[in-house]
């Protein structure tokens, strides 16, 4: 392996670099002066000076006022303003620094405020006695309570004299971000390198001038540019992580070969073994991040035990030596040494200090790799493949500490596309062909878009703080209220809608509880609360289910406290496949479901409908209305699972009580009866209707309303039905009631987010065919047919499994449209995104409000319009904002697609509309901003009942008072009444006259 430079945060040893404020690899590029806006003239510089005079010339300047500074014994709050001006004129050049009333001391071109406190507030980040008069609260957090109420500042500085602190706007405190330096040990160690690059980082000129956009600055820019290259940066790693999976598998088939035969015979899943590996690689992660964080030991950990850990069994420490060479030999002896960590992590471990953390690190979670082998060249080598990006300047370690959660979710989309394959040899883990077709399927199979986090914060501004703002204003007790929230993403992927929303709660919660004055660990305790109390998450893949907790884990984790249960919150299944409402099992099952598809025997599916019609005309029919109902008793499991909620998590032993707690009602005879009607009721949809008519009630193999009734009645069902219903738990069907019982029992949930598939609802044979046949894929047109065709003669059981394919995808379609969940937009050609909407609308609760991000088609297209026109006679829609995709929000979707962040509330007398927009930030701009009334968009559109589009608020405000006083020139729905104009009449005899001939 070709040896390196390495570049880390200890070429500027008085500096602290915290969360992403900027990254750090933008800070080592300003700190070489190679980024932009870094010439003389830009930092003002006089003419015959260079940088690097500037910078030294600066240093001692700044070293003599800082001297003179130290010299005072107890420094008051005024020396201490009166010495920070002088630090800051001269050796800055802040020459136009204004008094400023409030908790700040200065304000700098009206664009910098600045907040000085005395030495004596020795830390930033706690309370301070200075700025407490009002209210309690610490320097850090005043500045950023200003940066976020003032829209003309975004960048400003705290200090205390011997620290100075870089801050930029941010509305979620749970990941403080943050630039800071060290005053004291830099002039008196003579730290010029840390000097330079905060010069280089705070003077005046860094800014921006008086008068200008707050996001007009070379600190704004040079942010921006670095979150592009951590994007880069994020491909990079999304590249690296498939390397160390194929790394680890390749190691543990050439290291266990027991293993590796059992996976070629299929003794041993090969799916649920890669499975095992992406939790290997998660656990990893998890402890880089702890260990980063200094987040894995209980706060009183002994010191010993802290450093027979870091020096003999951390990530660290094997982080430090994996990139070179050597460190890849042939023992086995660091595998083993982890796998020791995973144990302690699983029970707790006193000698190194370790909790006893669970979950991830349950002993069920690697059955098979955690006793196998693996050499040393292959664990070192995945671990590079994790720890170390390289670039052009030479190796750069992978920044854990600081990447943000959400940030896995480009990775997280990578994983998803691998379809894992053993090595001709067997003793290898190849990936499938990764040609643009299979990479499309997986996307589009799954839906794993990742979401950028400006769309993610801006859906949040409009979807949750609404919600948050009235909970606080009506509360008695604004902490129990936030907490009692329910918030879910039906479509969760790797939980950046879910982690961003309990940011913005935590950060609420945490101010509360401290007074105004949270610490950090405030704002942990706080979003551990929020995590378990709050956050709901849905997916049919399920590891992406286990990539959510796991995002979850790494976020809440808390020094001495088990990794909380998540199991009963983030559930895997889909969501649009299932009972809604249980009381659609009373009136059984639709005659629809039994309508043939391809494959199915017209006979067998007309006795099963005739069957099915003859059961609910009456015959076995259960009492509905009578003395005794025989839908589900749904009140008392939701009320043992909002007791199962209450239940502690402090330790271990309660995290196995609450698990088995949960498995209990689960198994409960109410939960099994209910659950085994509505699979009954999925699978009459899902089975094929092939065999002929059954000879008798016992041969029946596909269920029908009788059978739902009877399992509602005791719970017992005839013949083989009971054993087939499982069909429905194959593929993942999901009974809302079932598994949110109590916030389903409440109306629904409070708040509902995310960006579902976009994804039309039909099997594509190139799509399918490129994973498992790609050379089939390749081929188009009647090559494809004839190439599947003898698919059938030459591979039967590849081919049956196709059939199945086609067979699974029709009949979910017809359970869209049929099963009356779905009945305003499973309409033409039907796409998940259409439904996924109107599943958002339902699962909401009054005055709860749904944030998604669709296509904009949802409010403009023909198939979708009796859905938009629902949403504004409810009064529902409360904003709608269209984005083209020319700025490539989307990297991987065509520029030209068009898509809008949807916001739905309750009676909501205006919607709030823009369109053509192509980054969030246009949002700021109200000339492009519109409200336009249910009545209003009726008259505009009152044929197509679709909203209207419009570039501008002037044009909106136009057309709306032309329709106010000028009726349309037809309209359809009141005839001969709505058509004012005479229109057809007058082109009829236009067109009569000889000069509009008609041949």
């Amino acid at each position: 392996m070709a040896r390196k430079p390495v570049t880390d945060m200890s070429a500027w040893p008085s500096l602290s670099l915290e969360g992403n404020l900027i990254a750090p690899a933008m800070v080592a590029t300003i700190d070489r002066r190679e980024s932009a806006e870094q010439k003389e003239p830009d930092y003002r510089i006089r003419k015959g000076l260079t940088l690097r005079e500037e910078i030294s010339t600066a240093f001692r300047v700044g070293q003599s006022h800082f001297d003179a500074f130290a010299k005072i014994e107890h420094p008051s709050a005024e020396a201490t303003r009166r010495f920070v001006r002088a630090f800051l004129q001269e050796t800055f050049g802040f020459d136009d620094l204004a008094a400023a009333d409030g908790a700040l001391s200065f304000i700098a071109g009206e664009r910098v405020p600045i907040v000085v406190v005395p030495p004596s507030d020795e830390k930033l980040d706690r309370r301070s006695p200075t700025l407490s008069v009002d209210r309690s609260r610490s320097p850090a957090f005043a500045l950023q309570d200003y940066l976020n109420e003032h829209e003309e500042t975004l960048w400003g500085l705290v200090t205390n004299g011997t620290l100075i602190r870089l801050v930029r706007d941010n509305a979620s405190l749970t990941r403080p971000a943050y630039i800071e330096a060290d005053l004291a040990q830099i002039f008196t160690n003579e730290d010029a390198a840390s000097f330079a690059v905060l010069w280089l980082l705070i003077h005046r000129s860094r800014f921006g001038v008086t008068g200008a956009p707050a996001t007009d600055c070379a600190l704004e820019r040079w942010r921006d540019a670095g979150s592009r290259e951590g994007e880069v940066a994020r491909d990079r790693l999304a590249a690296q992580v498939q390397i160390a999976l194929k790394v680890l598998g390749s190691g543990f088939l050439e290291a266990n070969p027991d293993l590796a035969a059992k996976l070629k015979s299929g003794e041993v899943n090969l799916t649920d073994w890669f499975n095992e590996l992406l939790r290997l690689v998660y656990r990893l992660i998890f402890l880089m991040v702890a260990e980063d964080r200094n987040l894995l030991h209980p706060e009183k950990a002994a010191a010993a035990a802290r450093k027979l850990y870091a020096d003999g069994y951390s990530l660290a420490a094997l982080r430090a030596q994996c990139y070179r060479a050597a460190s890849w030999d042939r023992h086995h002896d660091r595998y083993e040494g982890i796998k020791i960590v995973f144990r302690a992590l699983a029970h707790g471990q006193d000698a190194l200090a370790l909790p006893a953390l669970g979950g991830l690190f349950s002993d069920d979670k690697l059955p098979h790799l955690e006793t196998a082998r693996l050499r040393n060249r292959a664990f070192m080598e995945a671990l590079y493949r994790l720890a170390w990006l390289s670039d052009k300047t030479g190796m750069v370690p992978v920044n854990w500490r600081a990447m943000e959660t959400e940030e896995l979710g480009s990775v997280y989309e990578s994983l998803l596309e691998l379809q894992p394959q053993l090595g001709d040899d067997g003793k290898s883990l190849v990936f499938a062909s990764e040609a643009s077709e299979q990479k499309g399927n997986q996307r589009k199979t799954t839906g794993s878009y990742y979401t950028p986090d400006s769309l993610v914060q801006a859906l949040l501004d409009t979807a949750l703080d609404p919600v948050l703002d009235r909970t606080e204003a009506e509360a008695d007790d604004p902490t129990k209220a936030l907490l009692k929230l329910s918030i879910i993403d039906p479509a969760c992927g790797s939980g950046h809608f879910l982690l961003a929303a309990a940011r913005r709660i935590a950060t609420r919660l945490a101010r509360i509880r401290a007074d105004g004055t949270p610490a950090l660990s405030d704002f942990r305790h706080a979003l551990r609360d929020v995590a378990r109390s709050c956050l709901h998450g849905v997916d049919r893949n399920p590891m992406a289910v286990e990539l959510t907790k796991v995002a979850l884990w790494i976020e809440t984790v808390d020094p001495g406290l088990p990794l909380g249960f998540f199991d009963a919150q983030i559930r895997c299944g889909d969501a649009l496949l299932g009972i809604l409402d249980l009381k659609v099992l009373e009136d059984g099952i639709p005659d629809a479901a039994y309508k043939p598809q391809t494959g199915d025997d017209k006979d067998t599916a007309k006795f099963y409908a005739r069957a099915n019609k003859d059961a609910k005309a009456g015959q076995g029919r259960l009492d509905f209305t009578g003395g005794r109902s025989r839908l589900p008793a749904i009140r008392p499991i939701a009320t043992e699972y909002t007791g199962f909620r209450a239940l502690s998590e402090d330790t271990l032993e309660d995290i196995i009580t609450k698990d088995r707690r949960f498995r209990t009602i689960r198994e409960g005879e109410a939960f099994h009866k209910a659950e085994t009607a509505c699979d009954l009721y999925i699978a009459a949809f899902l089975l094929p209707k092939t065999g002929g008519p059954p000879s008798s009630r016992g041969a029946r193999l596909v269920p029908t309303t009788s059978d739902v009734w009877q399992a509602l009645d005791d719970g017992q069902v005839w013949g083989p039905i009971i054993g087939q219903a499982t069909i429905a738990r194959r593929t993942r069907a999901f009974h809302w009631p079932l598994e949110f019982p109590d916030v389903m029992q409440r109306g629904g949930f409070d708040v509902v987010l995310g960006n579902p598939p976009w994804e039309v609802m039909q099997l594509s044979d190139k799509e399918y065919f490129a994973a498992i046949h790609p050379e089939i894929a390749s081929l188009a047109g009647s090559a494809r047919k004839k190439a599947i065709d003898s698919l059938a003669r030459e591979q039967p059981e590849a081919f049956a499994e196709y059939q199945r394919a086609i067979y699974a995808s029709e009949a979910l379609n017809e359970f869209a449209r049929e099963s009356g969940r779905f009945d305003l937009t499973a309409r033409g050609k039907v796409n998940t995104y259409a439904l996924f909407a109107e599943l958002f609308a339902k699962i909401t609760r009054p005055k709860g409000r749904a944030g998604l991000i669709v296509p904009t088609g949802i409010a403009t297209d023909s198939s979708t319009a009796q859905f938009f026109a629902w949403l504004m006679a409810e009064k529902r829609l409360s904003s709608l904002i269209d984005f083209e995709n020319r700025d490539r929000l989307f990297p991987e979707v065509y520029y030209r697609v068009k898509f809008c962040l949807m916001t739905l509330g309750d009676n909501e007398a205006t919607a709030h509309f823009a369109f053509f927009l192509t980054n969030p930030a246009q949002l700021a701009d109200p000339e492009r901003n519109f409200t336009l009334t249910p009545e209003t968009i009726a008259r505009l559109n009152p044929n197509s009942r679709t909203a209207p589009v419009f570039r501008s608020r002037a044009d909106a405000e136009l057309a709306a008072k032309i329709y106010s006083k000028v009726p349309v020139l037809i309209e359809d729905a009141i005839r001969s009444a709505g058509n004012p104009w005479g229109i057809a009449a007058r082109v009829q005899r236009m067109c009569d006259e000889p000069q509009f001939p008609l041949g």
